[in-house]
């Protein structure tokens, strides 16, 4: 290549480059001027929205409900409806002009239909939307965004010069000594990502302002480089106190409930009350270590990682000798101190389900991607149920939760993680594992009618002692020190009993259990000893309900789903809900489990259900109750809806609780207004794998014409008794075994 062609190229190569700066220059030049005072920056709201809801034919929803469902909408009421999102009622008569959606799971063209209320439920009258339609999904929650962020403009002046050493330290050491790109930062970075395989890091404090104000969060080499080139950019526009404030002004630093908080000074108030010249050493460095996760570190939700975190930066501004040992050793024993969270007006009965959308989300994107760059989040949440939910947990004696499931599909239509997520944001539905009592047996006796036991096999329901590795002997009692001697496995299990409950688990085996309630969905490790058997191992609520799926749908596993797609600003799918429905059990055995827990609630453990509570409706379910009432539990299903409720202290002390007085009555008051208006529906009995036969519940055989007590009981195929009863049969031999008691 001769010198005139290389001259020509660099010329060219100059002239690209030029005009490559040149271009960016005006880009940022336009976007600076349309910045708020202080370097606000942009922010796009990501949207959590639940799920639709569908109206078909002969659909039983009330009217008041569905009402309800419009209004939550924002649907106008109107004399005759003409524009999207007006309706009117004229019983039995709805007619609505629905606005329609889109989105990637389900969508619903705009039109309007015509319906009535009926014994049938809802009859559609028009030829719109005659086989049924689609409310769009409700916001459920918004992020952040221009009208969600807490944002309050510091000037260079007002932030304090630890505050400044702090971010420094962590986030950009040569802050004060680059150009905008640190060159040998840059290459350390860039030869971590090469033999790692990951994406280019080691940006400047400058660069990374730079991404924030200009450019899209896609992490290319062609950003990079246009990152580089914004960074010196500003370095020659603003000063280094400038560029400092512009970006302290402007980043991420958690969430309050739906609004973000942006900006130091915002974060000073919201975390400690503070005006930001009022911070102290510990404080600034706990700010500056949130930077890099707010999420993470987030004193509120961890305080022990932010308490790692705050100490990490107070050694990062020793190093860097920005403090002294003495002045770091004070700070790194400050204890956290946390102003108050201000209490609002309103609840968000959404908050615990939309906190664990976010923290499903999190575990898949960076914080700017969940934050800031206009996600559309959408989620099986019904918030008509999630009202209903957040209602019974408020009313509990002690701290509960809630969810409820579709047995069939295990989308969450609510969760309560707490009485008020505005008091404490620890989620007891998933993040809390708690011993589940007896809440665990339906386990125990489904493993053991799969291997061959029955409804109607004999227990030992009597007091005993049982060895321990230490030496010192296992002792477990039945509550209230009542004992029955025998019983039949059905009986055994409506009335919870202990030690039955152990003479089955023994002859069965603690490996068949767990293996069981592991491919029933249980996650949690657990015991190998008998003590499996009594819920002595810690579960959460949400896996524990989740595992009761396969008893109310016909034997199937579910995994529970709370998020069904994510979409991109662009519009763009990122996700969809991998759906999993694995057969586990048989349907006849799903039947049989369910019988026994219907029990539970007509004769057993939960019959205060009609008792006390009024309910009136077929329901299957089991109590819990662990040592000193530290834990009461109640899962509980009908043919259409499934939800677990735990009760008790955050503290794990023992409080008193019962299953039957302090989680049964939020299941019910949660099951009568998620099912208020709809017809009981019974169980329905597989076609087939199931016979049934009347026996004598004291021998637990055939019964004769002699038997006492006479009751009609389920099988699994090929498992029935043969044998008649010995105890009440006519004659001689009858005669003389009634009268010496012999069974």
């Amino acid at each position: 290549m001769n010198k005139k062609i290389r001259i020509f190229i660099l010329l060219g190569a100059l002239a690209l480059l030029t005009a490559l700066g040149l271009g960016l220059s005006l880009l940022a030049e336009y976007k600076l001027s349309r910045l708020a005072p202080g370097g606000l920056g942009e922010a796009f709201s990501t949207r959590i929205y639940g799920a639709p809801f569908a109206v078909k034919p002969g659909d039983l929803t009330p009217p008041a409900a569905l009402l309800r469902r419009l209004g939550r909408l924002g649907y106008r009421a109107s004399e005759k409806p003409a524009a999207p999102g007006e309706y009117s009622w004229r019983p039995p008569v709805l007619a609505v002009s629905l606005r329609g959606f889109a989105s990637p799971a389900a969508s619903q063209e705009p039109l309007t239909a015509e319906l009535e209320y009926g014994g049938d439920g809802w009859e559609i009258k028009s030829s719109s939307g005659a086989e049924g339609f689609l409310l769009e999904p409700e916001l459920a929650a918004e992020l952040s965004g221009p009208n969600k962020v807490r944002r309050e403009p510091a000037g260079a002046a007002d932030i304090p010069e630890k505050l400044r050493s702090a971010v420094m330290a962590v986030e950009d050491k040569r802050f004060l000594r680059h150009h905008g790109v640190d060159l040998r930062a840059t290459a350390g970075a860039l030869w971590r990502d090469l033999t790692r395989h990951g994406v280019w890091g080691g940006s400047t404090i400058t660069q990374q302002l730079a991404k924030n104000l200009f450019l899209n969060p896609r992490r290319t080499l062609r950003r990079k480089l246009a990152e580089a080139f914004l960074a010196f950019y500003l370095e020659r526009r603003y000063s280094k106190q400038q560029i400092m404030a512009m970006y302290l002004n402007q980043i991420y630093l958690g969430q309050d409930g739906a609004v973000s908080v942006a900006g130091v000074k915002a974060a000073a108030g919201f975390y400690f009350g503070k005006k930001l010249p009022e911070l102290s050493l510990a404080e600034s460095a706990l700010l500056a270590g949130m930077i890099r996760s707010p999420y993470r570190y987030n004193p509120r939700r961890d305080p022990g990682a932010a308490l790692k975190r705050r100490n990490y930066a107070l050694s990062r501004m020793l190093a860097e000798g920005m403090i002294t040992p003495a002045e770091r050793a004070a700070a790194a024993a400050e204890p956290l101190r946390l102003a108050e969270l201000p209490r609002r007006a309103e609840k968000d009965d959404n908050a615990y389900f939309t906190a664990e959308v976010v923290r499903r989300l999190m575990l898949r994107y960076t914080e700017d991607e969940v934050f800031r760059y206009g996600l559309s989040v959408y989620t099986t949440l019904d918030t008509e149920l999630q009202a209903a939910a957040a209602a019974a947990v408020g009313k509990a004696r002690y701290e509960a939760a809630l969810v409820a499931l579709d047995p069939a599909s295990g989308a969450v239509l609510a969760l309560a993680g707490g009485k008020d997520y505005g008091v404490s944001q620890f989620n007891r539905a998933t993040q809390a594992r708690r011993q589940p009592g007896s809440a665990f047996k339906p386990f125990v006796y489904g493993a053991a009618l799969e291997a061959g036991f029955t409804p109607a096999t004999l227990l030992d329901d009597s007091a005993r002692n049982y060895p321990n590795p230490g030496g010192v002997r296992w002792a477990p009692r039945n509550y209230g020190g009542v004992y029955y001697g025998t019983s039949t496995l059905r009986l055994a299990l409506a009335h919870s009993m202990n030690s039955a409950t152990l003479d089955l688990a023994g002859r069965l085996g603690p490996a068949k259990i767990t293996a069981f309630a592991v491919r029933l969905g249980i996650r949690s490790p657990l015991e190998k000893s008998l003590a499996v058997a009594l819920g002595s191992s810690e579960v959460s609520l949400l896996e524990l309900t989740a595992a009761y799926a396969p008893f109310d749908n016909g034997g199937f596993r579910v995994e529970p789903v709370l998020i069904t797609a994510v979409r991109a600003s662009g519009g763009e799918t990122l996700e969809a809900a991998p759906w999993e429905r694995t057969p586990v059990i048989q349907p006849a055995l799903a039947y049989l489990i369910t019988s026994l827990l219907e029990s539970v609630v007509s004769e057993g453990t939960a019959g205060n259900l009609a008792r006390i509570y009024g309910w009136n409706r077929p329901a299957a379910g089991k109590t819990g109750t662990t040592t000193g009432g530290r834990d009461a539990w109640f899962i509980g299903y009908t043919p259409e809806l499934l939800a677990g409720v735990w009760a008790g202290d955050d503290s794990n002390r023992a409080v008193g609780g019962l299953g039957a007085a302090d989680a049964l009555p939020v299941w019910s008051a949660f099951m009568e207004g998620a099912l208020a208006g709809l017809p009981p529906e019974k169980f329905k009995p597989p076609s087939e794998g199931l016979v049934s036969a009347v026996i004598d519940p004291a021998s637990g055989l055939l019964a004769v014409a002699g038997c006492p007590e006479r009751v009609k009981e389920y099988f699994l195929a090929g498992t029935a008794p043969v044998e008649k009863c010995p105890l009440h049969s006519r004659g001689l031999k009858g005669w003389f075994k009634r009268l010496f008691g012999i069974k």
